[in-house]
């Protein structure tokens, strides 16, 4: 039975591989924070196993002059980065009913409604407890809405030993800078501060921002900003690579890959990869992506597989065991993501635990 660190040693045996370059990571902090206004400080997404990029190696690369706390989904997600030693503030945004576990663990709650406040407030009658308190600006998901806000004045009100470091809401289309709705957004949740402030509950955080307003400067000064996907992305991070492990020739018209959806049009020569669906190289992208074989592109032919993909290298002078890139490069996330109908989160995120994943400049 293979454990934890049988997995994160597989690197040394398995051609498919996820390089993960902690220098390109770093320099993405540094870039994210010199663009923060004054008194503003950096929130590092580090959700969904950092965006399938390995959480608890990147959390190590988060100092405490630079990054201020790590954003989590999931309270089993900061237990897991504790266990690991990870010691800056952790904030979990989602939902969760196990209040005094995340205080136990030194892990601030993200308060998403009413409900979860009345747990937490509970909760206070009998520690001190603090919390960041998500407001609906819009959105309509998580937080707040404004007619709740009465109920939630009370609720605090009764909670003496209950503190709010943090207020904050979340953009729907910050990423889209046409759009009016993040302004809309953004007066909304002023207005529901202001309620707020005016009932005697303020906080002395504010965090709005996501990747997208921080790189369109959205940022207010004194604000905390929550970035994911820019950490990831300023200068790619990822690079997922494999090898050739066959190579054949095969005549005009012959059918390649389940439900033979490719013929070859002439003699071609096929290269075999040992990755497929399963490792998250996504089956939208049969006979509709490329790979990067001696800096050449190569493109996918017949039906992705579990454990396969097929490509023509005909027009390569191409060799078994030549490394093929799957993602990076000039391969991007964004361009896998359009040929498979989705978004580079997606992609990132699709890559699974079964590629082992190797740490670079640390």
């Amino acid at each position: 039975m293979s454990g934890p660190s049988d997995l994160a040693a597989g690197w040394r045996t398995r051609p498919t591989r996820a390089d993960i370059d902690l220098g390109a990571f770093s320099r993405n902090i540094d870039a994210i924070v010199a663009r923060l206004p004054n008194g503003s400080r950096l929130i590092a997404v580090l959700k969904a196993n950092a965006y399938g990029h390995g959480a608890i190696e990147l959390a190590r690369r988060c100092t405490p002059d630079r990054v201020a706390m790590i954003g989590v989904a999931l309270l089993e997600e900061a237990l897991e980065m504790r266990r690991s030693g990870i010691t800056l503030p952790i904030l979990v945004f989602g939902s969760m009913t196990a209040i005094d576990v995340a205080l136990d663990n030194d892990i601030t709650p993200g308060v998403v409604g009413p409900e979860e406040l009345a747990i937490a407030c509970e909760v206070a009658r009998h520690r001190d407890a603090g919390i960041h308190l998500k407001l609906d600006s819009g959105m309509g998901r998580m937080g707040v809405v404004e007619s709740e806000l009465a109920d939630v004045i009370e609720l605090i009100r009764n909670a003496p030993r209950l503190r709010v470091d943090g207020i904050y809401t979340h953009l729907a289309n910050a990423d889209e800078p046409e759009d009016s709705f993040t302004g809309t957004q953004i007066a909304q949740f002023d207005r529901m501060v202001a309620v707020l402030r005016a009932a005697g509950v303020d906080a002395p955080l504010h965090h709005i921002a996501n990747s997208a307003a921080t790189m369109r400067d959205l940022v207010r000064p004194g604000d905390y900003a929550r970035v994911g996907i820019a950490l990831y992305t300023l200068e790619p991070v990822m690079r997922w690579r494999t090898e050739i492990v066959r190579l054949k020739t095969l005549p005009r018209g012959a059918a390649i890959g389940y439900g033979t959806t490719f013929h070859t049009s002439r003699e071609s020569r096929i290269a075999t990869l040992p990755a497929g669906y399963a490792d998250g190289y996504r089956r939208a992208l049969s006979n509709n992506a490329e790979v990067l074989i001696r800096g050449k592109r190569a493109p996918v032919v017949g039906r992705v597989s579990m454990d396969l993909v097929t490509v023509d290298v005909t027009d390569i002078d191409a060799a078994l065991g030549d490394e093929v890139v799957l993602l990076g490069d000039s391969i991007t996330a964004d361009e896998l993501a359009a040929k498979a109908g989705t978004i580079s989160y997606e992609i990132f995120c699709g890559v699974t635990a079964r590629v082992p994943r190797r740490y670079l400049g640390g």
